[in-house]
């Protein structure tokens, strides 16, 4: 199926936009569109893009729940499958609201929880981002999955102490899967977005604080689901090699902006009054 994104735009009492990214999500679909039917009912003035990257399956059975929802539920399908960051990026690209906000299939994350992203947002911020480490959050979780939650955070505590050290972040919790950010922001940094994997989430927090953006976060209440798309040791690593990779992206750029800043004009240069 072609790649051509879709132009419908959304119509103008729609305030916010809440982009979902899917693969491989035809299990659980129906589930997710229930939740979002609700919401949107509850929310006017939000509107869904549902963003199948290129998984047939999840399309097929995302179609008809969705056929007679637009403008406040629709769909994006290209092929073939390109990644999480590349799904979010399109999604962020197609939304014409003042407002976009993104998160995952699985709705961990409520989607009342995009709202609190949306006042920060509308308060001024130019990307607002949960923060599950804030003391204030709460975890809706299963006994049995203690073990491993206890190693994923202390795994994502020192990636992230990590990522500070080397790149423009200061928020605490990067990979959280619940951000927003205003149109005018993405216009400025959506240009300059290249990753089309899960190390997106990084790539926009590092861009946005060597724009010198506005970030804000907010604590979050959010519902543990054992990841199976994300293998910390596996991708783990590949992010840190982004993340080098991104280091020297970011120095190229405000090296060749000083440059340009400081620069005497030269004699073809000047203007011609």
């Amino acid at each position: 199926m072609s790649d051509k994104i879709d132009s419908t735009a959304s119509t103008l009492v729609h305030r916010a936009t809440l982009v979902l990214p899917v693969f491989d999500a035809a299990t659980i679909i129906a589930s997710t569109v229930k939740r979002l039917k609700k919401f949107v009912a509850d929310q006017p003035d939000w509107c869904v893009i549902i963003v199948c990257d290129g998984c047939a399956s999840t399309a097929a059975v995302l179609k008809p729940l969705i056929a007679d929802l637009s403008p406040s539920i629709r769909m994006d399908y290209y092929e073939p499958n390109r990644g999480k960051g590349y799904a979010v990026r399109r999604g962020l690209n197609l939304a014409t609201t003042p407002y976009r906000v993104y998160t995952d299939a699985d709705l961990a994350y409520d989607p009342d929880e995009a709202i609190k992203i949306l006042h920060l947002l509308e308060n001024g911020a130019d990307v607002g981002v949960v923060n599950r480490a804030c003391s204030e959050s709460r975890f809706v979780i299963s006994p049995r999955d203690f073990p491993r939650i206890y190693k994923r955070h202390l795994m994502s505590r020192s990636f992230n102490w990590w990522l500070r050290q080397m790149l423009p972040i200061s928020i605490l919790d990067t990979q959280a899967g619940l951000k927003g950010i205003s149109a005018s922001a993405w216009k400025k940094i959506g240009p300059q977005m290249t990753v089309n994997g899960f190390f997106f989430d990084v790539e926009l927090l590092a861009r946005a604080g060597a724009a010198q953006l506005q970030i804000e976060e907010i604590p979050v209440r959010v519902t543990y689901v054992d990841p199976t798309t994300v293998k910390m040791v596996r991708h783990g690593w590949a992010m840190m090699k982004d993340t080098l990779r991104l280091r020297q992206s970011l120095l190229r750029a405000r090296k060749a902006e000083n440059v340009r800043v400081h620069s005497p004009l030269k004699p073809r240069d000047s203007l011609v009054v």
